[in-house]
């Protein structure tokens, strides 16, 4: 019997995975995306545009349509031209926003909607306990990427001034206006805290002695208002940062995992239910799942998983396993590679999204598992036509 037509929509990775692995089990495939399409005619409505290219073929001759655009607006937009089309059509879409998943399914019968990340997710948490097909080698000596920050002692050196104006001031006001040392002591500092109890002044002193006291007002107002506002903005840049999770860590057998995109909040989310101690690291500190995973009960790091300072921050060396899911296979291989120089025998869970690429990393540069999210979740999506 033949097989029925298959309509693959979209332009990722899980697009061309899906639509290799059906034509290799001998389906006929018609690989196209809405670019093409809206390319291809005149109208700005993709309900037309839909119509114009598909009305020239038999639809009865589809056996189903995949929508796996990378974007949910435009998966979303063409289930449901296509249903407004043709009502009785076999859909599988992509969809990341799950909570659009019950409306569509609700009055839809033939629509089946599936969550890659969802799909792949699993996997890598899993991967924890896979026995490794490599042992790391040895580790290069090299230098890798640092985030140096030259330490501020200007307080230090402020307060180390002031220190030496009051005792000179004290001296002075001992031998030139004949104070006693306590009393030398007690002007000086009602002086300087501008206090001035009226018990000591120098309206009785010389020129000299006047001249003097108004430079130690006017040098101590300087250097408490120069002292007060670098203490406050050391005290409230040191909240923010600790409030962005930027302070080290002393955790030991825990999973860090460098990215909370899709996939990252799911496997994020899986770790946590197993009861894993998770540190989270994540470039935008702006990101909207950060509020989400702390109140989970996972430590949330903001910064550059690539950079030595960060990987020692969250504590890399004692960590048990390193997950990174970047949606960038370089960044992901450099975090790994560089997470070696604190634990060369950490487990490495990197995401490739090129699967003959990953077995490439795993047999040159000895990475322990890596893993594509296309690859895990294109079987998913092929086992409906099933």
């Amino acid at each position: 019997m033949k097989k029925k037509t298959i309509l693959v929509f979209g332009t990722g990775h899980l697009a061309y995975r899906l639509a290799a692995k059906l034509q290799a089990n001998n389906y006929t495939v018609i690989h196209t995306s809405a670019d093409e399409i809206d390319s291809r005619t005149q109208s700005f409505s993709l309900i037309e545009n839909l119509h114009q290219n598909l009305g020239k073929m038999d639809i009865a001759e589809i056996g189903m349509v995949y929508l796996l655009d990378e974007k949910d607006e435009l998966n979303l937009q063409l289930i449901i031209a296509l249903i407004s089309l043709y009502p009785g059509i076999s859909i599988t879409a992509s969809l990341f926003n799950e909570n659009l998943t019950p409306h569509l399914l609700a009055n839809h019968p033939n629509v089946t909607i599936l969550n890659p990340a969802k799909i792949a997710a699993p996997h890598f948490v899993a991967a924890l306990h896979q026995p490794l097909e490599s042992r790391p080698g040895p580790v290069p000596s090299i230098k890798i990427a640092k985030s140096k920050t030259k330490k501020d002692n200007l307080i230090k050196k402020l307060l180390f001034s002031f220190a030496c104006v009051i005792i000179i001031a004290v001296i002075f006001f001992h031998f030139c206006e004949k104070l006693s040392w306590v009393d030398s002591l007690y002007f000086v500092v009602v002086t300087v805290a501008t206090v001035g109890y009226g018990d000591f002044n120098l309206a009785n002193a010389n020129a000299f002695s006047k001249i003097f006291g108004v430079l130690l007002i006017l040098s101590s107002t300087v250097f408490i208002w120069m002292i007060f506002s670098l203490t406050v903005d050391r005290l409230l840049k040191k909240r923010i940062m600790l409030a962005l999770g930027r302070k080290k860590y002393h955790f030991k057998d825990h999973v860090i995992l460098c990215g909370l995109g899709r996939l990252g909040y799911f496997i994020a989310e899986e770790l946590l239910l197993k009861g894993e101690k998770l540190i989270i690291i994540e470039r935008d500190e702006h990101g909207r799942y950060l509020d989400y995973f702390r109140q989970l009960g996972a430590e949330v790091y903001v910064g550059d998983g690539r950079l030595s300072n960060v990987l020692d921050d969250t504590n890399v060396a004692q960590a048990k396993a390193l997950i990174s899911v970047i949606s960038n296979d370089s960044m992901n291989l450099e975090i790994g590679l560089n997470s070696r120089f604190f634990q060369p025998g950490i487990r490495l869970i990197l995401r490739i999204f090129d699967e003959q690429m990953a077995v490439k990393i795993k047999e040159y540069l000895n990475i322990h598992l890596t893993l594509s999210a296309s690859d895990i979740a294109d079987e998913k999506f092929y086992e409906v036509l099933k």
